[in-house]
């Protein structure tokens, strides 16, 4: 969705920064959709993904709130561990790692980590006596646009031959979880798999294996990039359902990461160039996908946009990054405002996977961050479209 705002309006914006591009990260709207997803998972410990969004000031919100965190590397422990963070809070999720990457998570006193496969349970022989592990598992939802099913997750038939293996191999797996793919439209895979993962847990049981004491069942809460903002107790009620039925003695864990970070953040841009080219005008702002904007790119996203001007006139137009790169597009529009030198653009939801893959490509610099609360929707629409 695209508005179209009288140009003065952009004031609301330009106050809360020095200058473009920066990042505006709102630490009350980070504490909202922690609370709203907490209170829409009852009983469900969650578990930030700091590869969303490592932003410092974006970890201490939630751990402030109580929260814990999903890793993926020692580095990301490490940084957690700077801003205070103990490694009993956090999980090792990544189902691939380097042999030093595994020491160096032990030594820093992460004791959760994950697995999908044989090999990868040779090297946790040696720390198999101060870990825990999960067995990753494979559930794709066909309602979700970025598939993390394909390269990560076991098959189901053959969780228990893994099973198997690991207890032969003296390992303890007393913990399932999955990952359905981000931004999923609905949470009906999520409950379909929690449900498999309730029933197989039986038949560990039953096989006098391990007993599952966990399930984490991943991430995928979308935010809110088109359509309706997202309700996160109607999302869920599929996930509570199937909630009733696990028993006291296995804990459930959640991974968001997308749905608490993107809605953090909104970006302020302008135009810092323009022509008129054989496929109408080009506008070229001062953020694109080597910035803030990869997510175009690696996940095919549209954000919601606020456009600042005082143009009436119309025409079809291409909106272009920074760099000197062809690929630095950020999109094609048939009918758009003919937008001026300096127009001001504002992306919402822009907190997930924006700073955290932004680069200096051409030797331009990320988007600056800054703290302010997020501005409320200006009424005074020209156009909306």
């Amino acid at each position: 969705m695209i508005d179209v705002l009288p140009r003065e309006s952009a004031s609301i914006w330009l106050d809360l920064i020095e200058t473009t591009p920066s990042l505006v990260f709102d630490p009350a709207m980070c504490r909202h959709k922690w609370g709203a997803l907490t209170r829409a998972l009852p009983g469900v410990t969650l578990y930030y993904a700091v590869k969303s969004n490592p932003y410092p000031d974006l970890i201490n919100t939630i751990a402030a709130e109580g929260g814990c965190f999903d890793v993926a590397s020692s580095a990301e422990i490490k940084m957690l561990e700077h801003q205070g963070v103990h490694p009993s809070r956090m999980i090792h999720t990544h189902p691939v790692k380097t042999d030093t990457e595994i020491e160096r998570a032990v030594n820093s006193g992460v004791t959760t980590f994950v697995v999908d496969n044989v090999d990868e349970l040779w090297k946790l022989i040696p720390y198999r006596h101060v870990i825990q592990v999960m067995l990753r598992l494979s559930f794709i939802a066909p309602d979700a646009p970025i598939d993390l099913s394909r390269k990560f997750g076991a098959p189901i038939q053959d969780a228990l031959s893994i099973l198997d293996v690991a207890n032969d191999s003296g390992i303890q797996i007393n913990g399932l979880c999955f990952h359905v793919g981000s931004q999923a439209a609905t949470a009906n895979t999520h409950a379909d798999a929690l449900a498999t993962c309730l029933e197989l847990s039986k038949k560990v049981k039953e096989k006098g294996l391990p007993e599952i004491v966990q399930i984490d069942i991943g991430g995928g809460f979308p935010a809110h990039y088109i359509g309706e903002p997202v309700d996160f107790d109607s999302f869920c009620a599929p996930i509570r359902e199937v909630l009733t039925n696990a028993p006291d003695h296995i804990q459930v864990l959640a991974e968001p990461g997308r749905a608490i970070s993107a809605p953090s953040m909104a970006l302020v841009c302008k135009v810092i160039g323009r022509a008129k080219r054989r496929d109408g005008w080009w506008f070229y702002l001062d953020d694109g996908v080597y910035g803030a904007q990869s997510g175009r790119i690696f996940d095919g996203m549209h954000y919601r946009m606020s456009v600042f001007t005082s143009s009436n006139e119309q025409s079809g137009c291409v909106f272009a990054g920074p760099t000197c790169d062809s690929i630095d597009e950020l999109g094609r529009y048939p009918k758009f405002p003919v937008l001026n030198m300096n127009d001001i653009i504002v992306f919402h939801e822009m907190g997930a996977y924006t700073l955290a893959s932004a680069t200096q490509f051409n030797g331009i610099a990320p988007p600056a961050v800054v703290n302010r609360a997020l501005p409320g929707q200006i009424r005074e629409h020209r156009l909306t479209f």
